[in-house]
């Protein structure tokens, strides 16, 4: 080996080894990074800790059935009274650097029942007077009418794109009445990298289609290392942009005040009302006020409330001496802002300054007497809180409910495997019995006995929506590897014993049915075993599947637009795919489109850089708007039915097919308009062209057209090269003819989008792979 590719090898053997003794050192040193770094599902099965910024006492952090940082869940009787209230938000909002009791969500929660009606540990003038609230539209004033209901849907790193979806994959939202979005100062800037959302020329909000994180992605969102430097640009960003204004970005303030708008509507149809808070870190008012049109939301300044609230205030006060998130007492202040906020729209009276500072002692008091609480404890200091008669048994009921998952006395992990347990497997096959428990919204798969090394094929499961809401990707499920489970998001795996277990969190999304197997060594594989069962009712599968059918029957009543494995059909901007007979093995692997755009647009450019949108889809998995559907393989008919939205703007030529991982199964390209074709040789054919090779090319606006009048086969086999040139930058646009020209009386046309930036030259012509250039030409 040459020595060049010994250094190299060495060179890459020592960054590894340095990355690793990094990533080691910083998981024994730190603790900050531990949360993000890891799957949700393993979060939520059982307790993980989080160190506190300034004291770094370390406490829980559970889940709860709703995937919330509550360690409580909600029952069924809960969800139908009381008024329920939402708050959506980033790391503010989920607070996960304190102890959960001192999160402003779980003090609101108290303040609003301890006010709303009168506890046994009240003295006199400390309720507030409650009396009935306008919200309670059933017509009840009993205690359990009044009671409140807080739920903190905030998720640390997220943004409004995020949390909107979080509140349409909430089955209960009919229920919220209050519903509060959490604004910060990098809400734009996630808004922006996440990508979900954009708008349409017609000014309609868009979800994004996307594709999958890479391998490599998934890789480094694993390590701590990652998010530790993240955090120090973000930082340094931070420092930077606090020096000057924040600059306007036209678009992305389009598309939150699109955003917003669109959630404040479906609040306020299920009878809510919408509610945005701007957090009191400075800049964070100047930010929203400056990018946003006022009078379009009911919008509440925290910052102004603190600064009224507390005599010379100072933010760095209210935050962590080592961390810009709100401490305990920060989140006290905020429980307070909104309490005063809600007061006069739920219809409570005025409570006193000091009924709400000794409402606040007995809270806090009741956790810092705790003998069980291994945490770090704080008690407010007067005026925010006044000493008052705390009664024993009121504050264990206290406890009881705000750290329910801690006090549960088991693991709970545990306790969903021995619940599901409790009723027969829905499916079984290879030694795996499938449950699931619609209450935690969890599928496990239990496996008894598993040896070591045993496992070598790979679970799959495909979920098939109810409705045609925003889904999580569904992704297949890992097997025992070497006496342990690895797994991606949203899944945790382990062993028990001889026993191997895997859990598949399934969010708070509702699903006619799943679809699950093995594959016998990867993906698309054969597959050793496969069922479906319902999830959650049969009665909803059989209104779904009533629905694909007549869809399915929709779409084959006409001429497909394509053959090929599956028939290729386009109906107004829905596609489809559709096959009959159909079997599990021909839904293995990913489907694609590549969509090429008839005209140039803003939207066109924004999703689709370079002339053409790419979309990798699945069976069973809904992305950005697809609805990815399947009319039965197993008992009804055996038909096939892929459906997905084309975008916005007007689509030219498609180009789709089926894939497993990097092998092509089938590919066919068609156009959707071929007409157009003949109306660009009749707009240039009178025309001298821009440049002549074997085709004749011609520059119109941003489109360049070759014409060969007499078209051989290999005319329209050999693929082109296009470079075109603008400043430094350069763009590589090769195409084949049959993505982007049609043949027509015996002559070829194609027509290829240019970038939209001032072009230096164009460099174009032909070539086949092993024989070279077959010709060029110079624009």
């Amino acid at each position: 080996m040459p020595a060049y590719a010994w250094n190299g090898l060495l060179l890459a053997l020592s960054l590894a080894a340095g990355l690793a003794v990094c990533e080691a050192a910083l998981r024994l040193a730190d603790t900050r990074y531990e949360q993000v770094a890891e799957p949700p599902l393993r979060k939520y099965l059982w307790p993980n800790t989080r160190a506190h910024p300034d004291t770094n006492t370390p406490h829980k952090l559970l889940f709860n059935s709703f995937g919330n940082r509550q360690h409580r869940d909600f029952s069924d009787h809960d969800l139908r009274t009381g008024v329920h209230v939402a708050l959506f938000g980033d790391s503010f909002t989920e607070g996960r650097r304190v102890p959960v009791q001192y999160t402003f969500a779980e003090v609101l929660d108290h303040l609003l029942n301890a006010q709303a009606k009168t506890p046994s540990h009240a003295t006199e003038g400390a309720t507030g007077g409650a009396r009935k609230t306008r919200e309670l539209r059933e017509g009840r004033a009993d205690a359990e009418a009044l009671r409140v209901h807080v739920h903190n849907f905030g998720v640390e790193g997220t943004g409004p794109g995020n949390q909107y979806l979080r509140y349409r994959g909430f089955a209960h939202k009919d229920r919220l009445r209050h519903v509060f979005y959490m604004h910060y100062l990098n809400d734009f800037d996630n808004l922006r990298t996440a990508g979900l959302y954009f708008l349409s020329p017609t000014g309609d909000l868009v979800r994004r289609m996307r594709r999958p994180p890479s391998v490599w992605i998934r890789f480094f969102s694993g390590l701590r290392l990652t998010y530790l430097a993240l955090d120090v640009w973000h930082r340094l960003a931070g420092t930077a942009n606090a020096a000057q204004p924040a600059k306007p970005v036209l678009d992305g303030d389009l598309v939150f005040e699109a955003l917003l708008s669109r959630w404040r509507d479906e609040i306020e149809a299920n009878g809510g009302a919408f509610h945005v808070v701007l957090l009191p870190p400075p800049g964070t008012a100047a930010q929203f006020h400056q990018r946003v049109e006022s009078g379009l939301f009911d919008v509440f300044d925290m910052r102004d409330c603190f600064r009224e609230e507390i005599p010379g205030y100072v933010w760095e006060d209210w935050r962590f001496k080592s961390d810009g998130h709100f401490n305990e007492a920060g989140h006290m202040v905020a429980a307070h802002c909104l309490y005063r906020f809600l007061e006069s729209r739920m219809g409570l009276e005025r409570a006193s300054d000091e009924a709400l500072a000794r409402a606040r002692h007995f809270y806090y008091r009741a956790f810092a007497d705790d003998t069980d609480w291994q945490g770090q404890r704080f008690m407010p200091a007067a005026p925010w809180a006044l000493p008052t008669p705390v009664d024993a048994a009121e504050a264990v009921r206290v406890r009881a409910k705000h750290l329910a998952l801690e006090r549960g006395g088991d693991d709970q992990r545990r306790r969903i495997v021995r619940e599901v347990r409790q009723g027969e497997p829905l499916a079984r096959g290879g030694g795996w019995d499938v449950y699931a428990s619609p209450r935690h919204r969890v599928v496990v798969y239990i496996k008894s006995p598993c040896e070591e090394g045993e496992g070598s094929g790979r679970l799959f499961m495909h979920a098939f929506p109810v409705n045609l809401g925003d889904l999580p990707d569904m992704e297949d499920l890992p097997p025992p590897e070497k006496g342990f489970i690895r797994f991606p998001l949203d899944t945790a795996s382990w062993r028990e014993g001889r026993e191997c277990v895997v859990a598949r969190y399934m969010g708070a999304f509702a699903f006619a049915k799943l679809h699950t197997g093995e594959y016998r060594e990867r993906p698309g594989g054969d597959v050793l075993w496969d069922a479906e069962f319902p999830f959650p009712s049969a009665q909803r599968v059989a209104a779904v599947t009533a629905a694909y059918r007549r869809e399915y029957d929709a779409f084959a009543n006409a001429a497909p637009k394509a053959r090929s494995d599956w028939n290729i059909h386009v109906r107004g901007r829905r596609l489809a795919f559709l096959k009959a007979p159909c079997a599990a093995g021909d839904l293995h692997g990913f489907f694609f489109l590549h969509m090429y755009p008839s005209e140039p647009s803003a939207a066109a450019d924004e999703l689709a850089p370079g002339g053409f949108a790419y979309r990798d889809m699945h069976f069973g998995t809904d992305v950005a708007g697809s609805a990815l559907r399947l009319d039965s393989v197993h008992g009804l008919n055996g038909k096939c039915l892929l459906a997905t939205t084309l975008p916005e703007w007007p689509v030219a030529t498609i180009s789709a097919g089926q894939k497993v991982e990097e092998a092509v199964l089938w590919e066919t390209t068609f156009h959707l308009d071929v007409d157009r074709f003949r109306r660009v040789w009749t707009a240039v054919r009178s025309k001298a062209p821009t440049a002549r090779g074997d085709f004749d090319i011609h520059r119109r606006g941003a489109e360049l057209i070759y014409v060969r009048e007499s078209c051989a086969e290999r005319n329209a086999t050999a693929r082109f090269f296009l470079h075109v040139f603008a400043g430094a930058s350069h763009s590589n646009l090769d195409f084949d003819f049959k993505e982007r020209g049609v043949v027509f009386d015996g002559r070829c046309v194609a027509v290829v989008r240019l970038p939209t930036e001032d072009i230096d030259r164009i460099h174009t012509g032909q070539f086949v792979a092993g024989e070279g250039t077959l010709w060029s030409v110079e624009i």
